[in-house]
């Protein structure tokens, strides 16, 4: 198997080359490297060379029967496990890939040939899918893009997506339409739920769309963005996006004719701030008329490119493994790895997630691997290039209270979490770390731990400056001041509480989704599966993980109790608390006609009052917006209105106005 110089002197060999290569050259060349790649796993030249390698045989042979076999790449282990293949049904119109470039040279090329503006997006790195919606607007089918030509039938699994339209206003359309997007997982969700266990978001996405069961592919809470909406007699593509986002769609950052080195730039560098990954920028004409004009080719229209990212991986040598274990017991390998500078940082660590992939990854002490460090995820370990020497192997004991583990699907367990320092270490910093107590680093927590003094987190609040100053290098101050830490942390909000717990798929977000449906822990503790999955964002594999952490540490949650309050949020000081919109919890649906929905939510938070995503018993205000309106002009009732029309039938105190009425109340008309 090369290693990392042979493959760039492969690539640069081949580059050379392309001009004097034969069709059939091109078309034997394409189909070795790409089973190398995917077959074989033992790649011989890179990524970008391969690209320039498949566009040239496009150039010289579009119609090439490899060209058809190049079809989407089904997901890599690591992907969550999906359920039989499910029907296979052939595109209206193709779903074609979209031609490439990496530099500024072949971008200026490709727009020589293009007149007038262009539109600009984040390319997502995510799963495309098509949605059918009928004359009515009723959303009727929902594939995969498959290889292009035809896709998987996922329709029940669509519709559980929150971002996805399952019902159109009828009379922003005129007969059937489809719309084009990506599905995605966000990266704040990957994070929260998965990052420890999965390889990327991308491939988990994929994972979770084809699930057999609709409802297991809900809890996943995947994410769409459209990019295109087909079936229209629309001129541009300003337009469509406009009516993308009057049907309720939540649309991706785009720009308009904006100099293209900026726009990518942009783009590069505030990637990391984004909840979704993206590994480039897609600029497309603007004009339809124009992407008539201009065609497709058998692979990809010609009015439309992308400008691909580079420096999203980097090849170097494995050191070791080590394995670790978190606070939830799972013994996690790690590659320790020669620096490497992937994505703006450097690398010394990354990834291997789970003892299945380890497995799969088939480790040796001579390893050539490649990282991949993709927005703002944690470095991972993507795939093995060269594998020679002694192989590792996993451990026989836990590293931390050396018992021997079980094995779980994929996972290796501590045997007994209960008796394991590194898991009670990790708990309770975890504790400490949400709740903001300051002083109790790792050296201070496991000293307390080893001692036997702290087994829990209850346990911090039995500690007395006496106690600590017992410790080597601890001094009266330092004790006084970590004593004072946690006795200021005996009353906590209910999210902070929730987040501090450290249970399984509980992050902040979930945290704050939760207290402010339930408003207080016994209510939450007593509550149903059902009534936990009510709330937006929160699917069947949060409320298990709840219900089964309730249980689980009932014991240590009732000692934690024991000694801290569950308090309200408190609202802001320094507002008029006269305001009639202070301290109410407002939700917004429809399309706003004064102020975009952001803007709208801003002004209400300063003034005191919440915005909320979804209607709750606890919802104060449900503003219905003023453009299409179903209470000024007979359109069409949001999911959120009915929710809220319900709730008012059940005797919620909650008031449903229009636009013009909340900006009467804001006091900021126009």
């Amino acid at each position: 198997m090369p290693n990392s110089s042979t493959i760039q002197a492969q690539s640069e060999k081949l580059l050379q080359d392309l001009p004097q290569l034969s069709a059939d050259e091109l078309e034997y060349w394409v189909r070795h490297h790409n089973d190398a790649y995917f077959e074989k796993d033992a790649p011989e030249i890179t990524d970008a060379a391969f690209d320039k390698l498949v566009e040239t045989l496009r150039m010289v042979k579009p119609d090439s029967a490899i060209l058809e076999e190049l079809g989407e790449r089904a997901p890599t282990a690591g992907a969550a496990a999906a359920g039989p293949a499910q029907k296979s049904l052939v595109h209206k119109e193709p779903m074609l890939s979209l031609d490439k470039c990496y530099d500024d040279q072949s971008f200026l090329k490709w727009r020589e040939k293009v007149t007038g503006s262009l539109v600009a997006m984040p390319k997502i790195d995510g799963v495309a899918c098509s949605l059918h919606y009928n004359e009515n607007g009723n959303l009727s089918l929902g594939l995969t893009r498959g290889d292009g030509r035809s896709g998987e039938d996922i329709t029940e699994n669509v519709r559980r997506i929150r971002d996805i339209q399952t019902k159109l206003n009828s009379e922003l359309i005129d007969g059937a339409l489809e719309v084009r997007g990506e599905v995605y997982m966000r990266i704040s969700r990957f994070k929260a739920a998965y990052a420890e266990e999965f390889a990327n978001p991308r491939n988990l996405a994929a994972g979770a769309l084809k699930q057999k069961e609709a409802k297991k592919s809900e809890a996943y809470q995947l994410s769409f963005f459209p990019y295109d909406i087909r079936g229209t007699k629309l001129a541009t593509e300003r337009a469509k996006f406009q009516l993308l986002d009057q049907l309720g769609f939540q649309v991706p950052p785009v720009r308009f004719d904006e100099d293209f080195k900026t726009t990518v730039k942009d783009f590069f560098t505030t990637r990391d701030k984004l909840d979704f990954e993206i590994d480039g920028v897609v600029f497309r004409a603007d004009s339809i008329a124009e992407q008539a004009r201009l065609g497709e080719t058998a692979h990809h229209p010609k009015f439309a490119i992308a400008y691909k990212f580079q420096g999203e991986s980097a090849q170097t040598h494995l050191v070791n493994v080590e394995w670790s274990v978190g606070r939830t017991g799972v013994i996690t390998p790690v590659a320790i790895v020669q620096p490497v500078f992937v994505s703006g940082a450097t690398v010394t660590r990354a990834s291997l997630h789970n003892l299945g992939l380890f497995l799969k990854h088939d480790l040796r002490e001579h390893a050539l691997v490649e990282i991949v460090r993709r927005g703002g995820v944690i470095p991972h370990v993507e795939r093995v290039l060269r594998s020679e020497g002694k192989p590792y192997v996993a451990p026989t004991q836990c590293p931390s209270c050396k018992k021997p583990p079980v094995i779980d699907g994929d996972f290796l367990r501590c045997s007994e979490p209960w008796e394991c320092e590194q898991i009670q270490v990790g708990r309770i910093m975890h504790y400490c770390y949400a709740l903001e107590i300051e002083g109790f680093g790792e050296k201070w927590v496991r000293t307390l731990v080893s001692r036997g003094m702290v087994k829990s987190p209850a346990d911090l609040y039995l500690l007395t400056r006496d106690n600590l100053l017992g410790l080597d290098r601890m001094g009266p101050v330092l004790a006084s001041k970590m004593i004072d830490q946690i006795q200021s942390k005996t009353e906590v909000q209910l999210w902070q509480f929730l987040s501090a717990l450290g249970l399984a798929e509980i992050g902040p977000v979930v945290a704050r989704a939760l207290a402010q449906h339930f408003q207080d822990f016994d209510t939450l503790r007593r509550a149903h599966k059902e009534e936990i999955t009510s709330i937006y964002g929160v699917g069947e594999s949060i409320a298990d993980a709840l219900i089964i952490g309730f249980k689980t540490f009932s014991h240590e949650i009732d000692d934690i109790l024991a000694k801290v309050q569950i308090v309200r949020e408190k609202l802001r000081t320094g507002l008029d608390e006269s305001h009639p919109l202070y301290g109410k919890n407002v939700v917004f649906t429809g399309k706003m006609a004064y102020m975009d929905r952001k803007e709208a939510q801003k002004r209400v938070q300063a003034v005191g009052g919440n915005a909320p995503a979804s209607v709750t018993a606890t919802t104060d205000f449900v503003v219905i917006g003023d453009e299409g309106s179903a209470l000024l002009r007979g359109g069409e009732k949001s999911t959120k209105h009915k929710t809220a029309e319900k709730l008012l039938g059940q005797g919620a105190n909650l008031s449903i106005i229009s636009e013009t009425a909340f900006l009467e109340l804001l006091g900021a008309k126009g």
